[in-house]
């Protein structure tokens, strides 16, 4: 007997838990990222991948939508907008590619040369400024004079990709978060 149903069967049936009482969860356990006993996990899918491999994968997603991005936008000689869009996504894949590659030769490009800062709440500043920013930005390019002739197809194609990539970036942000926080609520603490 597999003992499933055993608290309802009358005591001194086989089956009943007797004296043993079940064990309760604390109230802050944090069951969420471990998958259910018996069951087989799923490579490759990314709920089970670890944080730092959504991570790095998340980061390259964001690098690829930004080449995109500064590929398709055209920018029209008065609109400050297209240019400050062009510009944030300029600066935003060099940081990110030498984060990713700093990040992927264990630090020894960027951290190492200055080893004081907090380099964690730095990169979650970053990566929430990078979303609000390129957030609004992306609207802006929306909005704006898409030109003439052929081109406006592209202006269009590049608003979209500048909105997902600030949603890569509100991802990585999320990430961040969580592992800073780690999903534990206020009644366990």
């Amino acid at each position: 007997m597999t003992g499933i149903f055993g608290q309802l069967t009358p005591p001194g049936v086989p089956g009943q838990w007797g004296d043993k009482t079940p064990a309760k969860e604390p109230l802050d356990a944090h069951t969420v990222d471990v998958p259910a006993i018996g069951t087989a996990e799923r490579k490759g899918c990314l709920c089970t991948l670890e944080r730092t491999a959504i991570r790095n994968r998340l980061r390259v997603a964001q690098l690829l939508l930004t080449i995109g991005a500064l590929a398709l936008i055209r920018p029209q000689y008065n609109d400050g907008v297209q240019w400050t869009t062009l510009f944030a996504l300029c600066h935003t894949f060099v940081i990110s590619f030498v984060l990713l590659w700093d990040r992927h030769c264990s630090g020894r490009i960027v951290r190492t040369q200055l080893p004081l800062l907090d380099w964690r709440r730095l990169e979650l500043w970053y990566t929430a400024i990078a979303t609000v920013a390129l957030y609004g930005l992306a609207y802006g390019v929306l909005f704006a004079h898409k030109g003439y002739g052929g081109w406006y197809v592209c202006n269009w194609a590049s608003s979209v990709l500048t909105l997902l990539t600030a949603l890569a970036y509100g991802g990585e942000t999320w990430l961040q978060l969580r592992d800073k926080y780690d999903g534990r609520t206020a009644i366990g603490q």
